[in-house]
């Protein structure tokens, strides 16, 4: 590239020559091996000299001057100059000469920088102008200086030379020095134009030169490991590492290693698949492991009552079925039944235990629970020596031998479930109206028995089954007939799915082998939705008094019918009900004889109440409901009598009511009903509803859109028919309201009714109360919380004056002498007047604090005031409970006095 780059430079001065005359200087002398090309350059104004007509050929070029220069030249160049012009024919640079000129100064760039270094060396190495010219003037006075005497001539013969061939040597080095010069002078050129681009990388160089110093610290590091490295190197013997040849041998172990390696991961392939099996196997086994869980109730304690009824209910609400020290076990589960009968001294036992297990197969018969209680119940001074039962399941109350409360036994046959269970009171129900014990411990219910369940689900239609037998009484019962007031029962239950009804068949029978008391009978029912659109329930029940040789059922003047049936449907927003009925007087009957046609405790008074409708009643009814979200309305249309169907005995009940959403948890109710007899006579009321219209706004402080939040209140307009007249008589405005706030620790609910009563029964009832309750406040030792409440009414309506006020105050203590133990003292006070006698509020419905109604515990008017008061204690801690109440009912002057104690321990394992 540089020697093209010369050619073409020397081809452009002699182009340049050819056009332009020849430049003079004085300092130029003719015959100066550059002159011609001083001249050449001079005449194309790529120098001019300097001002005093010199050239000054020895002195030093600077930067400055070379880039002047080659300014001049690139213009004329790209100028197409004097110099430039008509060239290309006769001698002369074409185009092309002329771009690869430009091209070969490109190329240059690069080696440039390369050839600075060397003539830098060069430089360093070559001698001065000052080493030449002493030189020169050495050699000339050795040229001119005569040889001394005495000196040998071929001597300085041979100096002679010497200085000449010296001379030469100068003279090139001389012509070697201007030839450097003249290249650094290019190269200098080059490098002031290159200087340019450096600067203007300047960015990319610093931000290079950073990434060098982090690299140069990555150096570092990695020679400061390299360093440490090499030291832990010294110390290894590498004569002791393997050669080739233990390479060789090693990779021949490997080998035979890896086949070993595949056979026994084969091995273990198989291992692990057994072993996955005996962990199948195992936990089936497990699973199968029975597992012990049980527990153990103990209590003693003591109640002594005198006088007539003291229901403690009415002191303590909501928590009486704990301490039923009223002398009564009536609506009471056994659990709570701890002082009937007003038994001085009572201790009581009980334990279950529980086995279960997982069975391994569905297969045959498996076992998967059994269970067992025992209660243990001493009355009187506690005697462990007292006999033994003597029949059946019999055991008296007062021996020593633990009772069997419950037993069974839980499983499945061919994985179709069965359950066995024996209870000391045996609940089931068939239907509504027949064979219906749900409530066990009600009087006059059934007692004592075994209940069996089987789902035969392998079977067509997949029935299931259920049989109940047992006896009543207290004292056991003896499947061979009457025996002590013993009676004993059995029943049949089978029921099939079909096009989604559970249709169920059922048959009882109860003491069938005593003519005065035996009774039969059996029942069918539906109950679900046909094809999933037809809601349906239906029951019919025939039962009659039977003896072994009476079993015909054609004379239906003998049988005692019940049937229902109810249909339900709907279209959208529509829905629609119908029922039908048709009930026996004797299905009122309570407790178990001959009169008692639905073999079944009487539901309307028990708790557990599932009867639609009443005995001794005949009649139909249709609802329909239109829901439309702006309002919701209702009409209905019922006729009803008595099963015999008199004239007098008939009503007809019609009521059309709407309810209407309004905003912040309001919503207004409007209705109109009445009931009338056979002659069209407005009546009282129904067991539907009341004769009364009348519209109410109401209030829900529970709804998400609440005004007030925890605020319920409502007020109502009514006109009510109290007198059969047919004049509405009564008009009515009912306010009442409730609210639950809280404020810090503090919770206060006050309460409020009032009944603005007119008409023919004018009068008035006003009721209002408050509830309060505090946190627990930890005060370090001790955690105390307060209770507190107080509910007063009066009334008048009528001209029955009659009130009640209850209060109440109670202190806890939390975590009291152990962590978790629990203090708690209550008093209250309860006090009636002008109500009915006391003995009649047992049982009453608890609206203590409600704020839709006036009374408090009794509506019943009377002449009879009283008082009742009480004081209760309890303790609890790690299932330990200790109970103590004392009270006192005061009624007429006469003092009615109550004292109990109890201690219980319960704990499970």
């Amino acid at each position: 590239m540089k020697k093209k780059l010369v050619v073409y430079l020397a081809g452009l001065l002699t182009v340049l020559g050819l056009g332009f005359g020849q430049a003079q200087f004085s300092d130029v002398p003719a015959g100066h091996w550059a002159k011609e090309a001083v001249e050449r350059i001079a005449a194309c104004g790529l120098i001019t000299g300097f001002p005093d007509g010199t050239f000054r050929g020895n002195t030093n070029l600077t930067r400055y001057q070379a880039a002047l220069i080659f300014q001049r030249l690139l213009n004329e160049i790209q100028q197409g100059g004097e110099c430039v012009k008509g060239q290309g024919q006769g001698g002369g640079l074409s185009d092309e000469d002329l771009t690869a000129i430009r091209n070969a100064v490109q190329e240059l760039a690069a080696e440039l920088a390369a050839l600075g270094v060397r003539v830098s060396a060069l430089e360093d190495n070559a001698a001065t102008k000052d080493d030449i010219a002493r030189l020169e003037a050495a050699i000339e006075g050795l040229k001119t200086a005569q040889p001394q005497g005495g000196m040998d001539e071929a001597a300085l013969a041979d100096l002679a030379d010497r200085v000449e061939a010296a001379s030469v040597a100068a003279d090139t080095a001389l012509a070697q020095a201007q030839v450097l010069a003249e290249r650094l002078d290019a190269v200098e050129g080059d490098v002031a134009s290159l200087k340019t681009q450096v600067e203007a990388d300047a960015d990319s160089i610093r931000a290079l030169n950073e990434l060098a110093v982090l690299l140069n610290q990555d150096v570092l590091s990695l020679q400061d490991r390299v360093t440490a490295l090499e030291k832990q190197l010294g110390d290894v013997d590498f004569d002791s590492f393997a050669n080739k040849e233990d390479v060789s041998a090693i990779q021949e172990f490997a080998t035979a290693l890896r086949a070993d390696l595949v056979r026994l991961s084969d091995r273990v392939s198989a291992l692990d698949t057994r072993v996955s099996g005996l962990d199948q196997r195992l936990a089936a086994v497990e699973g199968t492991r029975p597992s012990l869980t049980g527990s153990i109730t103990g209590r003693y304690g003591y109640n002594y009552t005198t006088g007539a009824n003291y229901d403690v209910r009415r002191l303590y609400p909501n928590v009486w079925d704990d301490y039923n020290w009223d002398g009564n076990d009536n609506g009471q589960t056994v659990d709570d039944a701890d002082f009937n009968n007003g038994g001085d001294n009572r201790a009581r036992i009980i334990t279950t235990f529980t086995v279960a297990r997982t069975p391994g197969s569905t297969a045959g018969f498996n076992f998967q629970e059994a269970r067992i209680q025992l209660r243990w119940t001493q009355d009187g001074a506690p005697r462990l020596e007292d006999a033994l039962p003597t029949v059946g399941f019999t055991q008296n109350v007062t021996s020593g031998i633990p009772q069997v409360m419950v037993a069974s036994v839980k499983g499945n046959i061919d994985g179709q479930p069965f359950t066995i269970a024996y209870n000391r009171f045996n609940g089931f129900r068939f239907t509504n109206y027949f064979m219906s014990n749900a409530d066990p411990n009600y009087t006059g219910g059934l007692g004592r028995g075994f209940k069996v369940d089987f789902s035969a689900s392998k079977a067509p239609f997949s029935p299931t089954y259920t049989v109940v037998f047992g006896g009543t009484g207290d004292s056991g019962f003896n499947v061979g007939g009457n025996s002590g007031g013993v009676r004993d029962y059995f029943g049949l239950r089978s029921t099939v799915n079909l096009l989604g009804l559970t249709a169920g068949v059922n048959y009882a029978e109860y003491n069938v082998r005593e003519a005065a008391t035996g009774r039969a009978g059996f029942a069918l029912d539906l109950n679900g939705k046909l094809f999933g659109f037809l809601g349906l329930e239906a029951e019919y029940v025939a039962t009659k008094p039977v003896t072994v040789a009476d079993w015909d059922f054609s004379d239906s003047t003998k049988v005692d019918q019940a049937s229902v049936i109810k249909l339900s449907t709907g279209f959208g927003p529509l829905s629609i009900e119908a029922n039908a009925r048709a009930i026996d007087p004797q299905f009122a009957e309570s407790g178990y004889n001959a009169n008692n046609a639905g073999l079944s405790i009487d539901f309307q008074t028990s708790r557990d109440n599932k009867r639609p409708y009443d005995d001794n009643e005949r009649g139909f009814g249709v609802k329909g409901t239109l829901g439309l979200g702006f309002v919701t309305a209702t009409v209905q249309y019922d006729h009803d009598a008595d099963f015999f169907e008199t004239a007098a005995s008939i009503r007809n009940s019609l009521g059309v009511d709407a309810t209407v959403p309004l905003f912040a948890g309001f919503s207004l109710f409007g209705y109109f009903y009445n009931v009338t007899d056979s002659g069209n006579t407005l009546q009282t009321g129904s067991d539907r509803f009341d004769s009364k219209y009348g519209f109410k706004l109401s209030h829900d402080g529970k709804a998400s859109n609440a005004l007030i939040k925890n605020l319920d209140l409502f007020g109502e307009y009514r006109q009510l028919e109290t007198a059969a007249a047919g004049d509405y008589d009564r008009s009515d405005i009912l306010v009442g309201a409730k609210y639950e706030a809280k404020f810090g620790p503090f919770g206060i609910t006050p309460l409020f009714f009032f009944d603005s009563a007119g008409g023919s029964s004018s009068g008035s009832a006003l009721k209002y109360g408050v509830q309060l309750k505090t946190d627990a406040f930890n005060l370090g030792f001790i955690n105390p919380s307060l209770e507190g409440s107080f509910v007063n009414r009066t009334s008048d309506i009528g001209g029955a004056s009659r009130g009640e006020i209850y209060w109440h105050a109670g202190l806890s203590f939390s975590n009291f002498f152990f962590n978790g133990g629990t203090l708690a003292v209550k008093y209250a006070s309860y006090s009636g007047t002008g109500l009915d006698a006391a003995a009649s509020t047992l049982g009453v419905e608890d609206h203590l604090y409600d704020h839709t109604t006036d009374y408090i515990y009794s509506d019943n008017t009377g002449a009879v005031n009283f008082t009742l008061t009480g004081l209760l204690l309890t303790y609890r801690y790690a299932g330990i409970g200790l109970d103590y109440h004392m009270g006192n009912l005061s009624s007429g002057g006469t003092d009615n006095r109550s004292y109990g104690f109890r201690i219980s321990y319960s704990f499970s394992w």
